[in-house]
Parts: structure tokens; sequence; C-alpha cells
């Protein structure tokens, strides 16, 4: 028996005459529905009603959950009978609008997809990957895979205690202090593994550490504020200053008189300088107890707001030694650290809801407040570039005012839980990060509309948050990790679209990620 082989084209074409057929060059020449057939007489458009049969797609990071910057690796199987003209990925993070070409490797078909290339409105969820693939007839066939978990949580650092808010070094090192005795001051890789520990006094460590050029500046619970070695070990230097009081707010740091100078605020009352140099020192006489720490203006002079009801802001020049410049009433217990704008104005927030601007005048400090709230303002209000004030209060609410105190929100957004001081962003979608007392992270866009949220520590308290950005990173999709501490012990790192806002004359809490509370260096 002798067995004839046809081929599909011979067999096709055994039907219907070559010449009934369009000539074409390639399958886009013909109708949708044809494909360009190559036969013996010619290559002619050809119908083709057979879908590709696409199976086995699946989706996975390096990490599970997958991260906001991370890779998702999509594969898949792809079968076709007559011409596969395209295979190509897509999320559901963009209803799949964004196209990805897929190659084949080794029996399968695999795209990498950057999840930074897609927008990522939550803080959270499930993604669907999905693969399309094409044949020359436009037929598509297509399958998902099974939805994996993407977050923007990059890591959590347990240390057991209550830490401060962070300070970041430029190399990404992360310092926070602990409320313990031994080992309160902790450093921590971006990768999120411990760098070192070192002991600093006797006391818990509630103050946010400061990262200067000559030393890490560190105030106590002890009532010293200290200078600790910048390198892997936090060896003290030998320097500090004894304040007489618990040191709970931050630390400025100023470069003058041919080094670096820190200065504390402490529940004493007392305002005290330090150098590298031991015994370098000088304190003010005693007032009312300082909850925040000073800062340093761009006119070089020190000034921190105590708890008191009368004269609260205080100035000081400093030569080497502090004198009171200047003082001025500003509302009832100021607890929240200060800020300062771009013409060297000093806003603070008092429990009694007011938030000021005061200026010194002909030398004379003044004050004006812009706005009265309706709740205490429990943390720092923050400046941006064009002199709008982002502030929280006590009620949950985020606010936004002009320079005059005029809301540029219709309806400001109310967070759940009291708000802490928020952190500008750029290049991004979103204006501001911003944590509260509720254990949870959000982030604002300019217009006052929330892109996201996250719970971190349900129920407990956070401290506002910190940042960094890795160098490298292409134009255009920049990605940065902020740093939040808790009340629970433990530092989260989350990651963020867009960057400090450098633009903006006081960006965050403390000034910048060195939390050096300098009005006069670079955020």
């Amino acid at each position: 028996m002798r067995l004839i082989v046809i081929s599909a084209a011979a067999l096709a074409l055994a039907c219907s005459s070559v010449e009934d057929r369009a000539a074409c060059a390639t399958s886009a020449s013909c109708p949708s529905g044809q494909y360009c057939a190559r036969t013996s007489d010619g290559s002619v458009c050809w119908a083709d009603a057979v879908r590709p049969a696409v199976s086995l797609v699946t989706a996975s990071c390096a990490t599970t959950p997958c991260v906001r910057d991370g890779v998702l690796r999509v594969e898949a199987t792809v079968t076709e009978d007559r011409e596969l003209a395209s295979v190509e990925a897509a999320l559901d993070l963009d209803s799949g609008a964004r196209k990805v070409a897929m190659t084949a490797a080794g029996g399968r078909w695999v795209a990498e997809l950057p999840l930074r290339d897609w927008p990522f409105e939550a803080y959270a969820r499930p993604v669907v990957a999905s693969v399309v693939a094409r044949d020359g007839a436009r037929n598509e066939g297509s399958a998902a895979a099974a939805p994996v978990e993407v977050t923007r949580l990059r890591w959590v650092y347990d240390a057991g205690v209550p830490m401060s808010s962070a300070a970041v070094m430029d190399d990404g090192t992360v310092v926070v202090g602990l409320s313990r005795t031994a080992e309160q001051l902790v450093a921590i890789h971006p990768d999120g593994t411990r760098a070192w520990a070192a002991t600093v006094g006797t006391g818990f460590i509630t103050a946010p550490p400061t990262v200067g050029t000559e030393a890490l500046w560190i105030g106590s619970n002890d009532f010293w504020l200290r200078g600790a070695a910048l390198d892997s070990g936090g060896a003290l230097t030998g320097a500090g200053v004894n304040l007489e009081g618990a040191v709970r707010g931050g630390t400025a740091i100023a470069t003058t008189l041919g080094k670096e100078w820190a200065f504390a605020a402490a529940m004493s009352g007392r305002v005290g300088a330090t150098s590298t140099t031991p015994g370098e020192v000088d304190k003010t006489t005693a007032t009312f107890a300082y909850w925040s720490g000073p800062i340093f203006t761009v006119d070089g002079r020190v000034c921190a707001a105590t708890s008191g009801v009368a004269s609260n802001l205080r100035c000081f020049d400093f030569d080497g030694a502090l004198a009171q410049s200047g003082a001025v009433t500003i509302g009832a217990n100021v607890a929240a650290p200060l800020a300062v704008d771009a013409q060297g104005g000093i806003w603070s927030g008092s429990q009694d809801g007011k938030l000021n601007r005061s200026v010194f005048a002909a030398g004379v400090l003044e004050t004006t407040t812009v706005a009265s709230l309706t709740a205490s303002i429990g943390d720092s209000p923050i400046v941006a570039g064009d002199g709008d004030v982002f502030v929280g209060d006590e009620a949950g609410y985020l606010r936004r005012l002009s320079p005059a105190g005029v809301s540029r929100w219709a309806d400001a957004p109310n967070l759940g839980a009291a708000v802490l001081a928020p952190m500008l962003l750029r290049g991004g979608p979103c204006a501001v990060l911003v944590s509260t007392r509720g254990g949870t992270v959000h982030a604002v866009r300019g217009d006052g509309l929330e892109d996201w949220r996250g719970v971190l520590a349900a129920g407990t308290e956070l401290r506002s948050p910190n940042i960094y950005t890795p160098p490298g990173q292409p134009a255009g999709a920049v990605m940065s990790t902020a740093y939040v501490a808790g009340a629970d012990g433990k530092l989260y790192a989350v990651i963020v679209d867009g960057e400090l806002d450098t633009s903006a004359p006081w960006p965050k809490a403390f000034h910048d990620p060195r939390n050096t509370n300098n009005a006069g260096t670079q955020p």
C-alpha cells in the first residue's frame, strides 16, 4: 500500500485556485482573518480561523511577595499551526494598556516586567499578568497567570523596643535610637540587616539621631548631648554637654568657628552646645521644658520652642557661647518641631491649634498667627517650594495652606488618627508621605486626594518618616525607600514613587535625611 502525504497548503489549494486569492508579501497586507500563505505558485492571502493556544502562564518575582520596584517574570507556552505573529505580556495595573513583547526561550515564551514601569495606586495588592498571542490572521489567544501579591513593604527590622525617628546617612545606612539602657544606637544596612550597635550613656534614646560630618549626634534621656563616631562602631568621641534634663527632641548642627557644633534643648529648660573637641560646651539658664529640639536658621541663630505659654519661642546668637537674641509668644505648650521657610520665617504649631510664623524685624522677634486650627498641632509643619505649608493635627486632618493661611483643599483629608510631620515628594504621583499615631502611612496627591494607604502597625504610634534614594535609577522612574519607625520597636522600609523634594526649604521633619535641623543645608 502506498502512503501519500499531502501538505496543508496543497490540500487547501485543491479546493480553490491560487488565482482566486489576493497576492501578498506579508500577512499585514491581508484582510483580518487571513494570513499570507507561501505556496509553490506564490504567496497569497488565505483564511485562518484558528486562534493560537496560550497555556501554562506563570508569574513570579525573586522575592515573595513581589516588591513595588521588583521585576515580574512572566512565562507561557504558546502553540500555533500556521504563522505566529506576536506574543505579549500585560498587567492589570493599567487594565492591560501597556504591552511587552515576549521572547522564545527553551520552548517557553518569557518576558521580564519591571514593576516600576506601571502605576501602583496601592500599598499592596494582587497583580494579574496576562499573555496574548496573535497569529498572522490577527486571531488572538490569551490566558492569565494566577495573581501575585505586590507590596511596597521592602522589609521590617524588629529591635524589640520603641525607637526614635530614623536618620539616614549618605550611603543609605539608617540610624535609630532605642528605648533601652544598652546598645541604644543601632545602624541598619539598606537591605534591612543590622550594621552595628553602640551603647551611648545610660538612658533611653527617644530623640532622633543627627548625622553630622564629624560625628553622629545623640540626645539622651540621661541628660546628655553626645557625639559618636561615624564609622561602624559608634564609639563616643569624648565630646558632650550635660543639659541637666532629658533630651527628647532632635539636634541642630552647624559648621561655625571652624568646626562642627551641635545644639540640643532639654526638659530642664536649657539649650546647650558642644563640638567634637572635649570641653567645648555652653548652655543657657533654665526656663520652661523643651519637648522638641532647636533649629539653626538661615541667619545663623539657634531657635527653640518651650512648653510655656509666654515668650516660648527663644532664639540665641552663637559665637562659642549662647546669648539670647529674641523671644516671642507662639501659642500654648509647643511640642512640635519647628520649620523654616525660604525667607527665614520660623513656622511653629502649638497645642492650642495655632500655626504661627515668626520673623526678626529690625532685630526684634515678632510673630503672626497664620491659621487657627480646631485641634492641637503635635508635629512639625513642612514648607514647600511654592511657600505652601503642610501640617497635620491631632484630630487626624492633613492640611495644605497658602503662606497667608488660606486652605488649598476644599476638604482636608482625615487620615483616621493624629497626623505626624509629612514628607514632601517629587517625581511621582504624590506630594506627601505622612504617617499617623494610629499606625498607618498615607501617600497624598497635591490636590488632597489619597493615592494609597497602608497599615504598618495597627493602633500603634509611628514616627515621622525619613527617606533614602539610591543613585543611578532610570530617569522618570525614580523610587525611594521611606523609613517609618514605630513605638512597636519596628522599623518599616516602604517603597515610594519619587524622591524628597529638595526644592522645598523645609521638606520634612528635622529638615533633611540626616536630620540636621539646619535651614542652610541642602535638603
